[in-house]
């Protein structure tokens, strides 16, 4: 498992997502290579997404552990807390879905078969438009309607 980050979010989409996440240093690496990776081939070139899913699997990942953790050598103890770890992530994968939306927010579709005349229309899709028997429904026990 390898770990590169350049130092500069622009040469690679893996960089950006090292730099959304803060995971910049080897040392204390969250993510390999090959993992981030395989995040961005599953995501595309969305990087708010690709960070989105890395910090939900960051937060699986802290979720499973034991709540806290203490080392203590003499007088010095550190302790860490997964579920605020977790929290953490949580909030940022949040936020990465704000982001997301801002920089491509979703936009109206209208499809352009519907505004044109019935008759006029190409119907390629039956399910892009009303058709006779839409509402038939054999199988309806409230429906009693009398056989012709």
């Amino acid at each position: 498992m390898t770990f590169t980050y350049s130092g500069d979010p622009t040469t690679s989409t893996r960089n950006k997502v090292r730099f959304l996440i803060n995971d910049t240093l080897a040392a204390t690496q969250l993510f390999s290579d090959e993992e981030l990776d395989y995040l961005i081939g599953e995501w595309g070139t969305n990087v708010y997404e690709i960070s989105r899913a890395a910090c939900e699997t960051l937060i699986s990942r802290f979720v499973r552990l034991a709540d806290t953790t203490s080392k203590s050598v003499g007088d010095i103890s550190v302790s860490e807390s997964y579920t605020a770890k977790a929290q953490q992530y949580k909030e940022l994968a949040d936020s990465f879905l704000a982001r997301g939306m801002r920089k491509a927010p979703p936009r109206p579709f209208a499809n352009a078969q519907a505004l044109v005349s019935t008759n006029d229309r190409i119907v390629d899709d039956y399910n892009t438009d009303a058709y006779l028997g839409i509402h038939d429904n054999p199988n309806n026990v409230y429906d009693h309607r009398i056989v012709e």
